[in-house]
């Protein structure tokens, strides 16, 4: 009799734990910041849906990281709420007792994402680029190239396109870290441009690796096997005459 009664204690206990798990995982992923985002729908969910698909979502950067707040507030079922409710939730989770910031600008985006990246931000707050954006002058910040929420690596030239009409040589240059002396290579670099551009020749090994075409790979590849077999003939024949 008390193995019975202990077995529908433990088989309680465990409906719930189950049942408070599955409370939290109707919060997941994002909490109740992301929950409401995108029960609100429209431009206010597209942050989430983006976050959704990034690599802050894969490593579990979430809302609150960046944004401060509270996500863990119990949100439960946001249409089932009154108005009153709603804006009570609402009020907690976006607290500035919490930490709510909101978007970070400025200083405090560099901050903010210097927690994860410190050596990248640090570099880029040093350039001219970083500089103009911690200046008000123009710069762009880190979203500028990353994206806010769908965070990505961006293509360079493609992505400098936005701000810069002419973006030769750009591929050449460290875009993290734009000093004079980048300015300078840059200038450099246009130059060899310009004159293979002029002369319409192409060398048969480009000075930039990545122009290389696929009949010039090819010669690279065909190049190398011809050694590597020429080597190993001459490793055979030193041997045959031991």
């Amino acid at each position: 009799m008390d193995m019975r009664k202990h077995l529908l204690a433990l088989g309680g206990l465990i409906l719930l734990l189950l049942a408070a798990v599955g409370v939290r995982a109707d919060q997941e992923p994002g909490g109740a910041c992301a929950a409401c985002h995108l029960f609100l729908g429209g431009e206010l969910a597209r942050p989430v849906t983006e976050w959704q698909g990034s690599v802050h979502r894969q490593n579990d950067i979430t809302c609150d990281f960046c944004h401060g707040g509270n996500a863990d507030v119990e949100l439960g079922d946001p249409g089932q709420l009154s108005d009153k409710e709603f804006e009570t939730k609402q009020a907690s989770a976006m607290s500035k007792a919490a930490g709510f910031v909101g978007i970070p600008t400025g200083r405090a985006m560099f901050d903010m994402c210097g927690q994860c990246h410190d050596d990248s931000v640090a570099r880029y707050a040093a350039s001219i680029m970083g500089r103009a954006y911690l200046e008000d002058k123009g710069g762009p910040s880190c979203v500028t190239c990353h994206n806010a929420h769908n965070n990505v690596m961006p293509a360079v030239p493609k992505v400098c396109a936005g701000c810069h009409k002419d973006t030769s040589g750009y591929d050449r240059v460290d875009p993290m870290n734009v000093t004079r002396a980048t300015i300078d290579k840059l200038s450099r670099v246009r130059v060899v441009l310009a004159e293979k551009k002029a002369s319409g020749k192409r060398p048969l090994l480009p000075e930039f690796p990545e122009e290389m075409d696929s009949y010039q790979v090819g010669l690279v590849a065909f190049g190398a096997v011809l050694v590597l077999f020429l080597i190993g003939c001459l490793v055979y024949a030193i041997l045959e005459k031991r």
